[in-house]
């Protein structure tokens, strides 16, 4: 296996644990040879929420989201997490949220991105992002956040191979 392919498997396996984690700290991954030039594989990434209307699993994404969207096949990794607004888990929250998450992956697959790349995760009953009480708020909690995770070579600050 290259180096190359390495930095980027590593990468991988950073940003799967991340969803584990509450607090996490980046640090670069570099390779140790000079045949590539030293190469620093930077990850960065942009979270999109797409709100869902009550029991919906349609997805639609604003235009600035889709705008946001189109350029999803170039990310490294793509998490979507499906959520909802009731208050107490059930299986049929359950299955709500994962058809909001497979919905949203559907529509990625559907724009060019491969499959391969996206990560799906769901929950009912927890992981409110506002108060849950209003029907503003319950509206902000049935959604769906998609996690575009991008490794950009940059050049090395450190000018060590």
């Amino acid at each position: 296996m290259t180096i190359k392919r390495l930095v980027i498997l590593a990468s991988f396996m950073t940003f799967a644990n991340v969803a584990k984690a509450q607090t996490f700290h980046v640090e670069p991954i570099t390779s140790n040879t000079a045949a590539d030039g030293g190469i620093i594989e930077m990850p960065r990434s942009n979270t999109v929420t797409v709100l869902f209307d009550n029991r919906s699993i349609i997805f639609r994404p604003s235009i600035s989201d889709s705008s946001v969207l189109d350029d999803a096949k170039n990310a490294t990794l793509i998490t979507v997490r499906g959520r909802t607004s009731t208050p107490i888990p059930s299986a049929k929250d359950e299955q709500l949220a994962l058809s909001r998450a497979v919905s949203a992956r559907k529509y990625l697959i559907e724009h060019g991105v491969s499959p391969l790349k996206i990560h799906v995760n769901y929950a009912s009953g927890s992981d409110f992002i506002t108060d849950n009480s209003t029907p503003e708020g319950k509206r902000q909690n049935q959604r769906v956040e998609i996690e575009l995770v991008y490794v950009t070579p940059t050049s090395n600050p450190y000018g060590t191979p």
